[in-house]
């Protein structure tokens, strides 16, 4: 057999030295399929996962645990030329099922059998009460000794690290589980076959395409393999839509590192880009933060004399990023260059604006610029207006709000969408609610595609009346709590406007709103205006990534005399979002730092200083090789140093199968820092208790028939 071939990724191959013999591809959970395919049609993607192999081993080795008969997993990186044997489908079903039964039966503190073999001592479990990281294993470490270390753990000065729990244990332990880990195979079986086909094929079209649905389908190593294999294949150049297919692929999962690369190679070759080309390079700057490089890359091309002129939707991808980062600025800037450029704003450009304004807290700006889409003669959409609601009711405005709570119920009776079962008001989805979430997943697919239609879209398909039918449902929420927060009376909205109009930057801010990395804080003077001693200290509380702030307001409220709250969140407008949302609701045991999860972690954050972490319903990763994963290693470390000693928990819940697997396969790497609280051990519970809670995109999911939900809890060890 072969070495195993470096590439992309966590992809290998391996080749059967036998004349005749097909050879071997790895793909997701340890099982080895065999391909008679040419040489030259090999494939080598990131996408693509390795987990393990199989071999043989004696008796003697296998463990009081193991009720898989005389074969047991080794990484594939261990695997040796006789250990090339396929494995059938009923014997990786019954070893899976013995793993999950595994899982839930063997006891945390009970030693481990080693799976090298018996002439290797157990490897106890760094869980077990009172010991932590064995003497012994911190020996070896110190003196480098990995060759002794047992196979399966990974021993280094600060911990120990053990190998996951693989895919298909978990996906043995529930239906929503297996039915993604299948689905992902194939997925990536079929992209295989799709790639050896296009190389047969040698057509740029095909490859275009190609690389055109692996980007929508957030498939970036697959895209990046196509491209590269356009100029592998003689007589075949890349052009202008290869570039920015690879550009959009990029861009979709937010590597905007990778996505200038392209952009400078396309250059290179003297490929000139087109207005599409333009419209995604502007989005991937924009959605990464650097708006002011977007405006200036579109005013460029407003300017006199440029081979390219911007369309509605390059401003509208500006406009969707503006309402993102809360930047009026850019905003003003963009309407601006439009009708410089001579381009008509549509009611989406208009809706972007009115949000942008919004979370901006510029009632006034938000109101013209609602007055300008009138004059249009543009029809402004449910959440639209109701986000006018919203900010003239915590800016003051009492009319206003009251004439915009109107105009929102008249909007969402027009477009005949109705609205979903659960919209009655009760739980707060939203100041400004969501749109730029929604509005971009219905956008992203590709550059030209065109978003849902507006109000009055007379016969709508089942799927747009369902997207509106949300949005509805989102806007009538927001109509609602602005009701609800007028009927407080006047000196009630008085005190909540003074509050805003000061900002979260003034001292005298209920909630205290802190901006980046830093110094550590001290909560004494963080939470209840810096009232608190050490001796009124009560316990704090994080939720990371909190989108909204829906959920992290709706607890602090609860636990106005008994707790107080963190709230971490990267993106500004939902930063202004949740302190709205506080401000309104009187709080004072809540505080939201705005900033990367990890950094605020590990800046921000003492030591031994939390009793709970939530992660509730965290964007997955964007594709198989993405490094910009919330729960991963690095993350657990921090979690665990900041919960406090003796009853510090950690909440994790998502509505992704395959992340929630992810997710538990870190936890089981570090057994010596989490342990599950389940009562079978189980690493994750299928549900989440009542009364939970949920968020928008639950709901969004709920109503779309997606009700896989994952619940995991576990106890700090320290």
């Amino acid at each position: 057999v072969a070495p195993r071939q470096p590439g992309l990724g966590t992809t290998a191959r391996f080749e059967a030295g036998a004349m005749g013999t097909p050879e071997w591809e790895i793909i997701p959970d340890d099982v080895l399929v065999p391909r008679r395919t040419a040489r030259r049609h090999r494939v080598v993607a990131s996408d693509v996962q390795v987990f393990g192999r199989k071999r043989r081993t004696n008796a003697a080795d296998i463990g009081p645990g193991d009720a898989r008969g005389a074969r047991t997993a080794v990484s594939a990186y261990e695997a040796g030329p006789s250990e090339k044997r396929a494995c059938g489908p009923s014997e990786i079903r019954a070893r899976d099922e013995a793993r999950a039964a595994d899982a839930r039966e063997v006891p945390r503190d009970a030693p481990t059998a080693a799976k090298a073999g018996a002439d290797e001592p157990p490897t106890q479990t760094a869980t077990q009460k009172g010991l932590g990281v064995s003497s012994e294993a911190k020996k070896k470490a110190s003196l480098g000794a990995s060759a002794e270390t047992p196979k399966g753990v990974c021993v280094s000065q600060n911990h120990l690290e053990r190998e996951p729990m693989s895919y298909g244990a978990l996906a043995a332990m529930d239906e929503g589980m297996s039915r993604a880990h299948k689905a992902n195979r194939k997925r990536a079986r079929d992209a295989q076959t799709l790639l050896r086909r296009a190389v047969g094929v040698r057509d740029v079209k095909f490859f275009n395409r190609l690389i055109r649905d692996f980007g929508n389908d957030k498939q970036l190593g697959f895209a990046e393999e196509a491209f590269k294999r356009v100029r592998e294949c003689d007589g075949l150049e890349r052009n202008v839509y290869s570039h920015t297919n690879m550009l959009n692929a990029c861009v979709r999962v937010g590597e905007l590192e990778k996505a200038r690369q392209v952009w400078e190679n396309m250059l290179s070759e003297n490929v000139e880009p087109n207005e599409v080309t333009y419209t995604v390079f502007v989005k991937g700057l924009a959605q990464s933060g650097r708006l002011d490089e977007a405006m200036a890359l579109i005013e460029t091309l407003c300017a006199e004399g440029s081979a390219v002129a911007p369309n509605v939707r390059t401003f509208s991808t500006m406009l969707r990023n503006c309402v993102r980062h809360a930047d009026g600025l850019n905003a003003d800037r963009c309407f601006e260059a439009m009708r410089q450029a001579s381009v008509a704003p549509d009611a989406a450009s208009f809706e972007y604006l009115i949000k942008t304004k919004c979370a901006a807290f510029d009632a006034r700006g938000a109101w013209a610029a609602h007055s300008e889409m009138e004059r249009e003669y543009l029809e402004a959409t449910p959440q639209a207006l109701a986000a006018l609601a919203t900010v003239s009711s915590i800016t003051g405005d009492v009319a206003g709000a009251t004439k915009a709570c109107a105009a929102a119920k008249a909007a969402i009776e027009a477009n005949g969408a109705g609205v979903v079962a659960s919209a009655d008001g009760s739980r707060g989805d939203g100041l400004f609610s969501s749109l730029d979430d929604d509005l971009d997943g219905a956008e992203n697919d590709e550059p030209e595609r065109e978003r849902p239609p507006g109000p009055g879209a007379g016969n709508m398909s089942e799927s747009v009346r369902a997207f509106l039918r949300l949005r509805n449902s989102d806007a009538a929420r927001q109509v609602a709590d602005v009701e609800a927060f007028l009927a407080k009376g006047e000196a009630h909205v008085a005190a909540v406007a003074a509050d805003v109009r000061a900002g979260h930057a003034s001292a005298s801010s209920p909630v205290k709103v802190v901006e980046g990395e830093g110094p550590v804080l001290d909560f004494r003077k963080l939470f209840r205006g810096g009232k608190s001693t050490d001796e009124t200290r009560r316990p704090v509380k994080l939720e990371v990534c909190s989108g909204m702030g829906d959920w992290v307001v709706s607890r602090a409220a609860a636990d106005a005399r008994s707790a107080d709250w963190l709230a971490i969140e990267m993106r500004r407008n939902r930063v202004r979002m949740t302190w709205a949302k506080g401000v309104r609701a009187r709080l004072n045991n809540l505080a939201v730092l705005r900033g990367m999860a990890h950094e605020m972690l590990s800046s921000r954050v003492p030591e031994d200083s939390l009793s709970e972490i939530y992660v509730n319903y965290p964007d997955p990763p964007e594709w198989v090789g993405s490094t910009q994963c919330l729960v991963d290693g690095a993350f657990l470390i921090q979690a665990h140093r900041a919960l406090v000693r003796g009853g510090g928990f950690l909440t994790l819940v998502t509505d992704d199968p395959g992340y929630a697997m992810r997710m538990c396969r870190e936890l089981s790497r570090r057994p010596d820092l989490f342990a599950p609280t389940a009562e079978d051990g189980k690493p994750f519970v299928s549900g989440v208790p009542e009364g939970y809670g949920g968020s928008y995109f639950d709901e969004m999911w709920k109503n779309g028939r997606q009700t896989d939900r994952y619940y995991m809890r576990y106890r700090a060890e320290k």
